[in-house]
C-alpha cells in the first residue's frame, strides 16, 4: 500500500526528529504515527521493541517468568492481560539498569489493551511503552558494564528543601550517560528503526 501525504510527512518528521534526538517531536510524531496504524498492528510494533529486552531482563531476575508468559499471551491471542501482575510488579524494586523503564513499558502495553480505556488513551500508553522499552535499551548497554556508576545514579537523592543533591558527582554521571557518543548513537537508532517498523506495517 502506498502511504498517503500526511503518513510520509509524519514518517519523515519521526527520523528527522530520531536523529537529533528531539524527544518531544519524537513523540509528537510516533503519537500520530500509531493513531493511523490499525490498533493491532500499532501493538504488535511496540510489542515487539518490548520483548527485544526481555532476555536482559530475565537474565538479571530468571525467575520472573511471568513477564515472557504475559507478552507470550499478548502476541499469540491480542487479548487482555491481567493489569494487576505488571502494576504490582511496578511497587516493587528491580534494580537492574534498566529493568524498571522495562516493567513499565510491561505495564503501559497492558494498559493499551483495557477496554476501560478509549483509543487516545490507548495510544497514549503505547507511546509510553515504546519510550520506555528505548530507555531500558540505553541504561542497560551503558551502566551494565558500569555498575558502580549506576549504584551512585540510583542512589542520589534530591533534598526538596535545599534543591541540592546528595551526590553531586552522581549528576554528573548521569549526564555523561547522556551525552555518551554510543548512547547517542544508539538512541538515535532505536527511533530509526521504530520508524521503519510503523513504516512496513502502514504499507501492509
Amino acid at each position: 500500500m502506498t502511504l498517503n501525504p500526511v503518513q510520509a510527512r509524519d514518517l519523515t518528521m519521526l527520523r528527522e526528529a530520531g536523529q537529533q534526538r528531539d524527544h518531544e517531536q519524537i513523540q509528537f510524531y510516533l503519537k500520530r504515527l500509531l493513531t493511523a496504524l490499525p490498533y493491532y498492528y500499532a501493538l504488535a510494533v511496540v510489542a515487539e521493541r518490548i520483548h527485544d529486552f526481555l532476555p536482559h531482563f530475565e537474565a538479571d531476575y530468571p525467575d520472573e517468568s511471568w513477564v515472557r508468559r504475559l507478552l507470550t499471551v499478548i502476541g499469540a491471542y491480542g487479548t487482555s492481560p491481567d493489569e494487576g501482575i505488571a502494576e504490582m510488579a511496578l511497587g516493587q524494586d528491580f534494580g537492574a539498569p534498566g529493568a524498571m523503564n522495562f516493567l513499565k513499558a510491561v505495564y503501559d502495553l497492558t494498559q493499551a489493551m483495557q477496554d476501560k480505556h478509549i483509543g487516545e488513551a490507548r495510544v497514549g500508553f503505547l507511546t509510553s511503552a515504546a519510550v520506555n522499552a528505548g530507555m531500558a535499551a540505553l541504561v542497560h548497554a551503558y551502566y551494565a558494564p558500569r555498575p558502580y556508576a549506576w549504584q551512585r545514579v540510583r542512589a542520589n537523592t534530591l533534598d526538596p528543601v535545599t534543591g541540592q543533591y546528595s551526590d553531586p558527582e552522581a549528576t554528573q554521571i548521569a549526564y555523561g550517560f547522556w551525552t555518551d557518543a554510543d548512547t547517542a548513537a544508539r538512541d538515535s537508532a532505536y527511533w530509526l528503526s521504530l520508524a521503519d517498523a510503523i513504516d512496513a506495517a502502514l504499507r501492509r
